[in-house]
């Protein structure tokens, strides 16, 4: 790992090696850096290679296939920021591009229906992503963060399943002057995308997933300083939604319990 920082440049840079005892020695590389250009802004980017060999499940389990390859992948990611998330403004904008090679897939008409995982020789995921964070009085925070996301199968040029182009999700927490009671809520909005139950990449079989908002309500009480109440309801809205096809998502569930910090 080398490291470089002054007052306006960060740098940063490092290497890995992964041994796997079917698929040898993998070496991959990151880099970092960001750069201050006044005004509390500052400049950023990074580069990443990963490597991901296939889990014991995908190999020997009922559905495996001691044929797959490891995944290996490339990301690239560019961006400004301003402040930080801890400040009373922060607001940052990225775009990046993933390409990955050898993609571990599930097919549900590979052997003889009975399902199986494969490869997906190339594919691209890009897009952008904003963020904001905002404290207008030192007892509120809200946020928002939005994000395109374009995934290809490059040797098809067909859209990966089960990918939604857009996603937003707004949050706020609210520090009430009752004894430290932070009264919090979130709200994911999702929009369509495409699956293929049987697996078959048939476009015949498409079927368009429909887009989706899920909202969470919770809410926290600090009993000591180590003990906290907490509770929460998620999917408050009771909404019906499916991520994949022919699979059915929790609908309203509440909880309750408490954290002890030592």
């Amino acid at each position: 790992m080398l490291d470089y920082s002054t007052d306006g440049v960060n740098l940063a840079a490092g290497a890995r090696l992964d041994h796997h005892s079917r698929f040898g020695d993998a070496w991959t590389m990151g880099a970092n850096g960001s750069v201050k250009i006044g005004g509390g802004w500052r400049l950023r980017a990074s580069y990443g290679e990963g490597f991901k060999a296939p889990t014991l499940y995908q190999l020997f389990g009922f559905a495996g296939n001691l044929g797959l390859d490891p995944e290996r992948s490339r990301s690239y990611e560019a961006g400004i920021e301003k402040g930080d998330r801890s400040s009373r403004l922060h607001f940052a904008a990225t775009v990046f591009r993933r390409d990955s090679r050898n993609l571990i897939d599930y097919d549900a008409n590979a052997n003889g229906g009975w399902g199986g995982y494969l490869n997906v020789s190339r594919t691209r995921a890009s897009g952008f992503e904003l963020e904001a964070d905002v404290r207008p009085v030192e007892a509120l925070q809200l946020r928002a963060a939005y994000s395109y996301a374009k995934a290809t199968n490059l040797a098809t040029g067909r859209d990966l399943y089960r990918r939604p182009r857009h996603a937003l999700s707004l949050s706020g927490d609210w520090t009430t002057p009752l004894a430290g009671l932070v009264l919090g809520a979130d709200t994911r909005f999702v929009s369509e995308s495409v699956d293929d139950p049987f697996g078959d990449s048939n476009l015949a079989n498409d079927v368009k997933l429909k887009p989706y908002a899920v909202l969470t309500l919770r809410a926290s009480l600090p009993v000591t300083e180590q003990i906290e109440l907490f509770g929460r309801i998620e999917n408050a809205g009771n909404a019906r939604y499916q991520a994949v096809a022919g699979y059915n998502t929790p609908g309203r569930s509440a909880y309750i319990g408490a954290r002890a910090r030592f």
